[in-house]
């Protein structure tokens, strides 16, 4: 006999549904790779050692991306167990066919095995309020559960996916006390490397977040990182040691030839009112995170006795390198017309940086950028260039990739203001933003960049849009003689493109 609550639920309702994304781009720019691309994907700080850099004369190409989500709940189980799978098909038209390769199927005849598998995992509420979902799962830096609340709770709660924003292997418990106050603990295997060593890279979370009056949420945050890879992990290695921390810009801790395993610990609150005009003309929110630990040195390869290739001077230094780094971000948006598409916007960021860089002082925060590709999304800037553009497939480049901005932190700010032409039909935005580094060493040039855009959307019917974008930036003396192209180049970075997007049911 079963129990009494292992009832048949709603016969009539389908167990199965689903979501999916189309979405494509033509793009014309002067940003191009001076090397091969990675299996299709260019992601990174532009001038870095992705190869990318600017010409006189643009590059056209043509960009597709196919998303899909499926939530499988039983019927027998009446919605308390659900399988929650996502894949994802980009390619760049005329790149690759008959072949087995992600991020590619373009060319005559297709044919390719590219399909990329982006969350399975299985969501079991145990009990009311309380859920524990297991496998291959979003990554946020929020206590909400990604895959059951809207983006804009993600892109404007927590810490804005700012610190973390992607997808990994992990368990988490997802605890919701009323509708107001949610909770979430989770741990995340980042990089198992190899299983019979202790080379792990492990992310332990703890959030909350408790609706204090109307439309205010406060948060608080407590995070663990432990990395004891040494810099090993994916192609580019894992860590603030690794090539993949300047492949991103983000924070470096500047050991080579030597490598290091570290304890990261983070700390951070969060407060929002009226979260992206939920409910009336005025949103305001904003975070602050401190991000604090050490790093232990270990002798890179080099120094081992049978080293074919022996390390140059100076000799091995065993001297730990510590980390305290701050990260401020706070936003603004009021409605002055009809809709939402009649909208002023300013935000203002602020991260810490270093201005003695060859000390084992590390004063810039630790991203998710130094784990993935990328591994943290914020982008409620709205830049197109000078910070990443969201609205991307295989070819993601930014002045300013990570906040850490190669060490040395970044203050910046982006002001934005659009137009319903048509009321929730065709929409105008212009935007700029600046930035600058928040920590050089002294006498050199704090100025990054400015960037202005421009975009407009025209939607002929519900969840479909067509778009054009644009943007150019003027680049400032900062990174004369801090990337892998030195001199720059004199033509100012511009990309301009047109995109489709469709969601569907």
């Amino acid at each position: 006999m079963t129990p009494a609550t292992w009832d048949v639920g709603n016969a009539d309702q389908s167990p199965l549904t689903y979501v999916g994304v189309f979405f494509a781009r033509g793009t014309r720019t002067n940003v191009k790779s001076t090397s091969d691309l990675v299996d299709g994907l260019l992601t990174g700080r532009l001038y870095g050692p992705n190869g990318t850099t600017t010409d006189d004369d643009g590059l056209s190409y043509v960009e597709q991306r196919y998303l899909g989500f499926m939530t499988y709940a039983p019927t027998l189980l009446d919605g308390r167990a659900k399988l929650k799978a996502a894949f994802e098909i980009d390619f760049t038209f005329g790149d690759a066919s008959n072949t087995t390769r992600g991020n590619a199927g373009g060319a005559i005849n297709g044919d390719t095995v590219n399909l990329q598998t982006k969350r399975l995992l299985a969501d079991i509420q145990l009990t009311d309020g309380l859920q524990l979902v297991i496998g291959l799962q979003p990554l946020a830096d929020s206590a909400h559960n990604p895959t059951e609340v809207f983006p804009d709770t993600l892109m404007h709660g927590g810490t804005h996916l700012a610190m973390w924003g992607t997808d990994a292997a992990g368990v988490s418990l997802f605890g919701k006390l009323n509708r107001r106050t949610v909770g979430r603990l989770s741990w995340f295997d980042l990089y198992l490397n190899q299983s019979d060593r202790d080379d792990n890279v492990q992310l332990l979370m703890a959030d909350v977040e408790v609706g204090v009056s109307g439309q205010a949420q406060v948060g608080a945050h407590l995070w663990y990182l432990r990395d004891r890879s040494q810099g090993i992990g994916s192609a580019l290695g894992a860590g603030p040691s690794s090539a993949l921390a300047d492949y991103n810009g983000a924070a470096t801790a500047r050991l080579a030839p030597d490598l290091a395993t570290g304890d990261l610990f983070y700390v951070g609150l969060d407060a929002s009112y009226n979260r992206w005009l939920a409910g009336g003309p005025l949103s305001v929110s904003g975070f602050a995170v401190a991000n604090m630990g050490q790093f232990d040195v270990q002798p890179g390869p080099c120094r081992a006795a049978d080293a074919r290739v022996p390390c140059p001077t100076p000799a091995f230094d065993d001297t730990a390198a510590d980390l305290l780094g701050f990260l401020f971000d706070v936003e603004a948006a009021w409605r002055w017309g009809r809709t939402n598409g009649d909208l002023l916007s300013l935000e203002l960021l602020y991260a810490t940086g270093d201005d003695t860089p060859g000390d084992r002082t590390l004063s810039s925060v630790v991203t998710g950028n130094s784990y993935g590709l990328p591994g943290a999304l914020h982008g409620t800037h709205r830049s197109l260039l000078l910070f990443p553009d969201l609205k991307v497939v295989n070819r993601q480049v930014a002045v300013v990739y990570d906040p850490a901005n190669l060490g040395y932190g970044v203050m910046a700010a982006f002001a934005n203001g659009s137009v319903d032409l048509v009321a929730d039909v065709l929409n105008l935005k212009l935007g700029v933003a600046t930035a600058q580094a928040a920590a050089v060493p002294a006498g050199d040039d704090r100025f990054i960049g400015v960037e202005g855009n421009l975009e407009l959307l025209y939607r002929p019917m519900p969840f479909l849009w067509l778009g054009a974008h644009g943007a150019v930036v003027r680049l400032g003396k900062f990174l004369e003689g801090r990337v892998s192209e030195d001199p720059l180049p004199e033509s100012r970075p511009w990309t301009a493109y047109l995109s489709a997007t469709w969601v569907h049911f």
